[in-house]
């Protein structure tokens, strides 16, 4: 079998790309609690924002911790937001834009995969953010999927409660047990690796 040299392919001249289809990618920003997630999105958006570009953003409708209508960081940095039940209701409004954002995509359901494939096929950019692992430290919801298909993976540490290292972990501190459990300082802490598994040691 022949294989050919990259150095003497020529396809440029049989095929030509749109720019619009070239430049889609699926973007996922992820980590723990308190990690920047939603900042990152938000200065995302701005971003494309400044390049003139719409953008249509979209977060689960059962996570109203700061506002219905927006997305909101921990230190309130804000970007309007359009709440949805389930992802297929993203299929209906997001042909109006260039890039189309989702913030706290783990709890979403895992057509959510399948949503944001759809999205990038029509050649638009999709960025969401979420944690990428649950309180019990396991891969959260379509997040492994997601990162499994996605062109840019973002991923960020926060500062560990008790050691001040890089935490990946979300220990909840509340005695709560579902895996879905809105909350902030009052319920979740960053931990590092060897601080996440020396406090579920001693539970």
């Amino acid at each position: 079998m022949k294989i050919s040299n990259k150095q003497g392919v020529n396809i440029s001249d049989r095929i030509t790309f749109s720019p619009r289809v070239s430049n889609a990618k699926i973007q996922v920003v992820c980590g723990p609690m308190f990690s920047g997630k939603t900042k990152t999105l938000i200065g995302l958006i701005s971003g494309y924002l400044k390049d003139k570009k719409k953008v249509v953003v979209f977060k689960p409708k059962l996570d109203d911790r700061y506002a219905e209508e927006a997305i909101v960081s921990h230190d309130r940095d804000e970007a309007s937001a359009y709440a949805v039940s389930r992802p297929a209701e993203i299929l209906d409004l997001f042909h109006r834009a260039d890039v189309v954002a989702i913030d706290e995509v783990q709890f979403f359901d895992e057509s959510i995969v399948t949503v944001c494939e759809t999205i990038a096929d029509y050649g638009k950019t999709v960025i969401v953010a979420g944690l990428d692992l649950d309180y019990l430290g396991r891969p959260f919801g379509s997040m492994p999927q997601l990162m499994s298909v996605a062109d840019e993976i973002i991923k960020l540490n926060s500062v560990c409660t008790f050691c001040s290292g890089r935490a990946r972990f979300s220990h909840r501190v509340s005695k709560e047990h579902g895996v879905v459990v809105l909350g902030e300082k009052d319920k979740y802490v960053p931990l590092c690796r060897s601080c996440y598994n020396e406090m579920n040691s001693k539970l």
